[in-house]
């Protein structure tokens, strides 16, 4: 066929009337191939149906003799011929209406035709026929594209038309949304489109793929630094060491391109959050499909009908019904998978369970085929802690045996998970583990120390954990590890101790949950003093409750203010006596000297603690102190802080003036303040934020 770009090339715009009725007669066709596509039966047998890209090479191959999880086909049924032969209809059609202007367009409408009416004399098979109608749905909505758009006063009232070509009412091109401007034949002869275009082109080849991650999120969705970052990993396009300044380098040259742009959602000084503008998106979405990386339906939504995806994507339907993600799935062939992503899906395993019963799968044996799986997110991933996720019991992750190449597991938000099968630790390629907010889970797997190529654990959140293997020792790659645990803990000895970490020489990134008040002693602070990688920081004091999750202001990874945490308010008889620990050896109570970071949250001392030392943090740049009974920073011999960003909030008690404060902080360039109703800094804006002019 002659390039896209010029199939309507020669029909003026101004031509309403003709380019009224090559929509209509365009949707009536879609519309036709799509049924008769889903009217044919699926292939039996335990294949799943896959249909390769070397069964849309062989559409014109004639087999006489089906193979035997398939059968020949047969169009003995009055319905399915009269089906075939409207598309037929269809076809000529819309031939008669394009063919004045476009005379090269007859050749390939009756080449396709040909075939169709070949189809009717039983020499195919039925899986030949569903990929020969699934190449033609393709190739049909990929004229889409191309039509003219019509003055929006004279747009065609058909619903379906309004559906699957172009807004109506729309004032400009940059108000138009998806799937509108994939099909607007003015936005993809913009200079928007092309100077895009020709952005992109100019990228590596690692950027490249960085950026159509981008084309799976939702339009306007605000997406996560972090997100990001670990689907880089798992798909291969960052990785350790200096994974962290490598993707901000990524995200830096996107955002220099204007690709995505940052959202400051929360006052900030550096955005942790991205989107992606709708028109923007329809250009990566684009892009996306060329590549072969992803596929959409027409409300630009992922789905993985296209031959070269090996991407799958539980998608919830609007309606709640999983024809939407049966109608995209029923191809794969588990082996070829290598990402598998929870779009929207609320209750993934009954879904994916669902879909599996048609093609006579059990969803642990479908699991266990996935051997060649880099990315496995099944858990939240959307900015806001809204989205509620639960599955029915965790047997379809005992499948986990076999994905050896899995470098991303995220459960991440998922209720009802009590425990982790045996099966995670066979995971030895594994990079990163995401068990954030799994608010039921109560143990993690003694085998844990078999992960060895570990270098992200997130447990934070998970308020009912009582302990963590010593075999988390081992893992001599492990770089962040977030919801550590210390206190009164049930497992006793048998749980991993601070002295245990001492071993990680990459740990540079460490979270502590303590139930302990005293918490950090003498000698725990020696041990995080031997922790020489470390660089970033943060403790929440608080006691564990049984049967319950904890209350308190707020965790310190937390993603919406006031969020309930794991941490408990200390009482203020017990932190007069706390206080008193000001009277210890300043020498030998400090934190570790390199940190660059840190976050205290319910810190239990009215006055700041010796171990929280100017003198001894003079690489610390970031203190973020969350609720607490602290009353100020102000140390004896008036010794200055070289944190450049500070953060206060649900602070009752701080009481600290503005030019104490400056002093003590003189190098500072950011200030944030929240709730902390003794401070009223006439300095900081309406969002309780100061700058340095």
């Amino acid at each position: 066929m002659s390039s896209y770009g010029e199939l309507f090339s020669k029909i003026n715009p101004d031509e309403t009337s003709a380019i009224e009725n090559i929509t209509d007669a365009y949707v009536t066709l879609l519309s036709h191939v799509s049924k008769v596509k889903h009217s044919i039966p699926k292939c039996s047998g335990n294949n799943n149906g896959a249909s390769s890209s070397s069964d849309i090479s062989n559409f014109n191959n004639r087999n006489s003799h089906a193979p035997n999880n398939d059968y020949a086909f047969t169009c003995n049924e009055p319905e399915k011929l009269q089906d075939l032969n409207q598309i037929r209809d269809d076809f000529r059609h819309l031939q008669q209406l394009v063919k004045k202007p476009i005379k090269n367009f007859e050749h390939d409408v009756n080449d396709i035709i040909n075939k169709l009416e070949q189809t009717t004399s039983g020499s195919f098979t039925t899986k030949q026929v569903r990929a020969m109608l699934s190449a033609l749905e393709n190739h049909v909505m990929k004229l889409r594209f191309h039509i003219p758009s019509l003055p929006s006063d004279m747009a065609s009232t058909s619903s379906d038309v309004r559906r699957y070509t172009w807004k109506k009412q729309s004032n400009s091109v940059a108000d138009e949304k998806l799937p509108i401007l994939h099909m607007n034949h003015k936005f993809l002869r913009s200079s928007v489109f092309t100077e895009l275009q020709e952005a992109f082109e100019e990228l590596n080849t690692k950027l490249k793929h960085c950026l159509l991650c981008f084309a799976v999120v939702p339009e306007n969705e605000v997406v996560k630094r972090r997100l990001l970052i670990d689907w880089w990993v798992g798909e291969r396009l960052v990785d350790s060491p200096a994974t962290e300044e490598v993707a901000d380098e990524i995200l830096m040259e996107l955002m220099a391109k204007g690709f995505i742009e940052p959202v400051k959602q929360r006052p900030k000084l550096v955005a942790d959050r991205f989107k992606m503008q709708p028109r923007v998106r329809c250009v990566v979405i684009m892009l996306a499909q060329d590549a072969g990386l992803f596929d959409y339906d027409f409300n630009g939504n992922p789905t993985a009908n296209s031959s070269l995806c090996s991407s799958l994507f539980l998608l919830k339907a609007e309606d709640g019904s999983s024809e939407q993600i049966l109608s995209s799935s029923r191809n794969f062939d588990p082996e070829n998978l290598q990402t598998l992503f929870n779009f929207n899906e609320p209750f993934p395993d009954w879904r994916l369970e669902s879909l599996l019963k048609e093609n006579n799968y059990n969803i642990v044996d479908w699991f266990s085929k996935m051997k060649n799986v880099n990315v496995l997110y099944l858990g939240r991933w959307q900015s806001s802690g809204e989205h509620h996720i639960e599955v029915e019991s965790i047997d379809f992750l005992k499948g986990l045996m076999n994905m050896k190449y899995l470098r991303l597991l995220s459960l991440q938000g998922i209720s009802r998970i009590n425990e982790l099968p045996k099966s995670v630790c066979k995971l030895t390629n594994l990079r990163i583990l995401d068990l954030k907010a799994c608010h039921n889970l109560e143990e993690l797997p003694d085998g844990i120390d078999l992960l060895k190529q570990l270098t992200r654990l997130d447990i934070s959140e998970c308020y009912l954990l009582d302990g963590i293997p010593k075999g988390l020792a081992h893992l001599s790659k492990l770089e962040v590890l977030k919801g550590f645990l210390i206190g009164n803990l049930k497992s006793g000895g048998r749980s991993c101790t601070l002295e245990d970490l001492i071993g990680l020489e990459r740990l540079s990134n460490l979270s502590i949950n303590t139930s302990s008040r005293d918490f950090p002693t003498e000698e725990e602070l020696r041990t995080l003093s031997k922790l020489e990688a470390l660089r970033k920081l943060g403790i929440a004091w608080g006691m564990k409750q049984e049967n319950a999750v904890p209350k308190s202001v707020g965790t310190v990874n937390s993603d919406n203010r006031g969020q309930d945490s794991g941490a408990a308010r200390p009482t203020r008889g017990l932190n007069s006596i706390l206080s008193l620990q000001k009277t210890r050896d300043p020498v030998t109570l400090e934190l570790p000297t390199k940190l660059e970071r840190l976050k205290l949250q319910c810190l239990p001392h009215r006055a700041s603690p010796n171990w929280l030392i100017p003198e001894k943090l003079k690489s610390l740049k970031k203190l973020y102190i969350r609720g607490g009974e602290l009353e100020n920073l102000v140390q004896m011999g008036n010794a200055e802080w070289t944190v450049e960003i500070l953060h206060l909030k649900y602070l009752d008690e701080f009481n600290m003036d503005w030019e104490a404060l400056r002093k003590s902080f003189p190098k500072l360039i950011f200030l944030e303040k929240f709730k902390c109703r003794c401070l009223a800094y006439g300095q900081c804006d309406a969002d309780g934020v100061w700058r340095k002019p």
